[in-house]
């Protein structure tokens, strides 16, 4: 199988991060295909930000639509995931909704890093959609500007295995480190950990693999079913198509 992994910011090392979790956690099971977008932020951090991310990333998202079986977002804010999931014909998986559901499977109480106090308004309006204040123990915002470039990583993740423990001390059963950029430090921080660490890289490249494999047909009713619209003007023929409903052919 052929998964696109898709980032919604202009941040080629972001995407590598997480393909490269997705390819330590798949193997040979799937072919990963980085994917960056062309314009817009370089870090996600304001809701005008998380706008401009979604046109960004639908455009790179229908340019791919006919040549993969399956997309993971690598954006931690799960950006057009609704959009994407309505308009093609294949599973799209968002990271930060793969790891909340598999925590879920792991513990009843949840806690959260992320990176960033400045963003975690918008991080909760993300997670806000999958009922966040249901099962959340507790959230630790760090910040950490190493974690957003090449390099050593050993005071990132003493950072965060210090506040995984401090989380599962105040009742936390399992901790989701939020944001793309911490794609594979649940693999690093676990052993030294109390309580189950989960990451989007991980836990999406796992989600999306089985929904490939579920070989679920496209939807033919509901709100999901996919209808196309009135046309989009001034977009790149790709997404041109997308929006006539034209999903599913290769465009690039």
């Amino acid at each position: 199988m052929r998964i696109l992994c898709l980032n919604a910011n202009t941040t080629e090392f972001v995407t590598e991060t997480v393909a490269g979790e997705m390819r330590a956690t798949l193997g040979e099971a799937a072919e990963i295909v980085p994917e960056t977008a062309g314009f817009g932020p370089a870090v996600i951090r304001t809701r005008l930000d998380h706008v401009v991310a979604g046109h960004a990333v639908v455009e790179r998202a229908a340019a791919h639509a006919g040549a993969v079986d399956g997309i993971m977002l690598a954006v931690s804010f799960d950006t057009a995931l609704d959009a994407l999931r309505a308009a093609l014909p294949i599973p799209v998986v968002g990271m930060t909704e793969a790891s909340l559901a598999m925590a879920r499977m792991l513990g009843g109480r949840i806690g959260y890093l992320s990176m960033g106090a400045d963003v975690t308004p918008l991080y909760r309006d993300t997670l806000g959609a999958y009922d966040l204040d249901r099962d959340m123990a507790g959230w630790r915002a760090l910040e950490a500007p190493e974690a957003y470039r090449p390099g050593d990583k050993s005071a990132l993740d003493a950072a965060l295995g210090e506040a995984a423990a401090g989380l599962a001390a105040e009742g936390a059963d399992v901790v989701v480190l939020v944001g793309a950029v911490l794609a594979g430090a649940a693999r690093r921080v676990q052993p030294g950990a109390p309580v189950p660490l989960v990451d989007g890289g991980r836990a999406g490249a796992l989600m999306i693999r089985a929904m490939v494999a579920l070989g679920a047909p496209p939807r033919r009713v509901g709100s999901f079913a996919g209808a196309a619209g009135g046309g989009l003007s001034g977009v790149s023929p790709a997404l041109g198509r997308l929006g006539l409903g034209l999903a599913g052919r290769d465009t690039r």
